[in-house]
C-alpha cells in the first residue's frame, strides 16, 4: 500500500538533458562483450551477460513527458546500470553509444539521454559517449505534470 502512494508524491527534478543528432562513432578496440536486446512493453532493453551474471542494462523510452518542457520528442536512455565488478571499463559510454547508432539507423531523428545533475561518472559517460550537452530542468513532478520549471539551454554545436 505504501508503494502505492509513493506514486502521487511530490518529486524534485534536477536533471540534464543530453541529446545526439548525428551519429558519432565510440568505440573500444578490445571490447569483448556482446550487447543483447529485449522488448517489454513499451520500452527496449539492452543488456550484457557474462555467463550468469548481469554486466550492464540500459533502456530505451519511446516516450519521456519531461521533454515536452524543452518542446522536443523521441526516443530516451534510460535506468541504466552497471554492475559494480565490471565499471572502470567504458562500458556505459559504449552500450549507449551503441543504442544510440541502432536508433539513428533506424529513423529517429533525434536520441536523448536524462541523467541527474549529481551523477557526474554517469555524465563523464554520456558525454564519453558522444552526446551533446542540451539542456537543464529543474522542476517539480506530480505524476506526470511538471511545475516550477527552470530550464536552460546549453550552447549548440
Amino acid at each position: 500500500m505504501n508503494r502505492f502512494f509513493r506514486k502521487f508524491r511530490l518529486v524534485s527534478i534536477d536533471v540534464f538533458i543530453y541529446h545526439m543528432v548525428k551519429y558519432n562513432e565510440f568505440q573500444l578496440p578490445k571490447f569483448k562483450y556482446t550487447i543483447q536486446r529485449e522488448n517489454i512493453h513499451n520500452k527496449t532493453r539492452f543488456f550484457i551477460k557474462d555467463l550468469n551474471t548481469l554486466v550492464h542494462e540500459s533502456y530505451v523510452f519511446k516516450k519521456v513527458f519531461l521533454l515536452k518542457s524543452i518542446h522536443k520528442n523521441g526516443p530516451v536512455i534510460g535506468d541504466c546500470f552497471t554492475n559494480k565488478q565490471y565499471r572502470g571499463q567504458a562500458i556505459y559510454p559504449v552500450v549507449i553509444n551503441y543504442i544510440a547508432k541502432h536508433l539513428l539507423e533506424n529513423n529517429s531523428k533525434e536520441v536523448f539521454v536524462v541523467v541527474n545533475k549529481s551523477n557526474k561518472s554517469s555524465i563523464k559517460g554520456i558525454e564519453k559517449a558522444g552526446f551533446d550537452k542540451l539542456a537543464s530542468i529543474k522542476a517539480k513532478r506530480w505524476l506526470w505534470f511538471y511545475s516550477k520549471r527552470e530550464i536552460n539551454y546549453f550552447n549548440r554545436k
